[in-house]
């Protein structure tokens, strides 16, 4: 597959980084919303004049927990030539699709994290194989963004229009993101958790930071965060509307898909049922990286580029008995050399290919 991904650099006020952000990526945060439009329609029956009213009573919530994240969102809105409304409609596309009928025939990723504790490793690693709708794959970018007042610079893959997904910075902090259903979940006003809150833990130089960037959140769903740090440390938020579960790397490995792993919940985990692959997936994550003597690049993309239980494996390939709409495959894999700034990421399915290196600079102390 040729090279394809657009990358966007952007530096300045959070409104002037939107604007030149939204104005870059116009064409493609055009066709990320008429996708919406039809999404939202087909599987939660809801038009996009309905969901745009809904996602206004977002923002003064959005504006509360950052409001630079806002601004930026209205600079991205005032680039596209979008209203502000379509923007958070596009950054709380994962609370919107938490509904009772888009819970069908829904994919998810595996995430892992290798810290020096496994030997596998000198520094800290962290990636995942994020698997989405197949159409989505031509509405997504890289996003670099320069900071100023002392946040790091921030390098991400994510869908056009929207302000954050995974990725790492410039403090050696990285993010990584899974789908979680619980019978607390509900659409309702909040922070967007897969876009707004996961650029607050990426805007964080410290993982103390970007835990309460989730813990203060008005959360209206479940999702998954895994968070790692060159210094060496990783943990895996399991986060509900109520409440926030921590997991920790064992033998110096985490790895985390779309079912709940902590006990210390009291609430009945829906992923096990609409993400049944799940089960399998984490595992076998795991035992993957651990058969590895030493893990780099090459070997990492062998344990991303895994068939087994095709087509809903580690790297997944698209169900052809489904429906256009219901095709999920691998849209990227994603790795990062935390310690090192580097990016990796692949356009489609990593077991045919090629990594893409991107880098960001590690920002002095003062």
């Amino acid at each position: 597959m040729s090279s394809s991904t657009r990358i966007i650099y952007v530096e300045g006020s959070p409104k002037d980084r939107g604007f030149s952000y939204g104005s870059s990526a116009k064409d493609l945060i055009h066709k990320n919303i008429e996708m919406y439009k039809v999404l939202y329609r087909r599987f939660a029956g809801l038009e996009w004049d309905d969901v745009k009213a809904e996602a206004e009573g977002w923002i003064p919530i959005i504006r509360k927990y950052d409001g630079e994240i806002m601004d930026e969102i209205e600079g991205i809105a005032a680039g596209a030539e979008c209203s502000v409304e379509e923007i958070v409609a596009l950054n709380a596309r994962y609370e919107f699709s938490i509904t009772t009928l888009s819970r069908r025939n829904r994919r998810e990723c595996t995430a892992f994290a290798v810290t020096p504790d496994s030997s596998l490793i000198d520094g800290t690693i962290l990636g995942q194989n994020w698997d989405f709708r197949s159409r989505f794959r031509e509405t997504c970018l890289i996003l670099s963004v320069r900071q100023e007042g002392g946040k790091p610079d921030v390098l991400m893959h994510l869908e056009a229009g929207t302000v954050g997904h995974k990725g790492l910075n410039s403090s050696g902090l990285g993010l990584c993101i899974n789908a979680l259903l619980s019978d607390r979940d509900s659409v309702e006003a909040g922070v967007p958790l897969v876009s707004v809150v996961a650029r607050k833990i990426l805007n964080s130089s410290t993982i103390r930071d970007a835990v309460h960037a989730v813990t203060r959140a008005e959360r209206s769903a479940s999702i998954n965060y895994l968070i790692a740090h060159s210094g060496g440390e990783a943990l895996d938020l399991e986060v509900t509307p109520d409440d926030v579960a921590v997991l920790h790397p064992d033998g110096g490995i985490l790895t985390h898909s779309n079912n709940f792993l902590s006990s210390n919940f009291t609430f009945r985990d829906l992923g096990k049922n609409v993400f049944p692959d799940s089960l399998v997936r984490w595992n076998r994550m795991r035992r993957l990286l651990m058969g590895k003597k030493r893990l780099n690049v090459n070997s990492v993309r062998a344990a991303v580029s895994d068939h087994f239980d095709y087509p809903n494996s580690i790297c997944r390939h698209p169900d052809q008995r489904a429906h256009p709409d219901d095709q999920f495959e691998t849209l990227t894999s994603v790795l990062m050399i935390l310690g090192e700034g580097r990016l990796y990421f692949t356009e489609g399915v990593p077991c045919t290919a090629k990594y893409r290196l991107l880098t960001v600079k590690k920002k002095s102390k003062h």
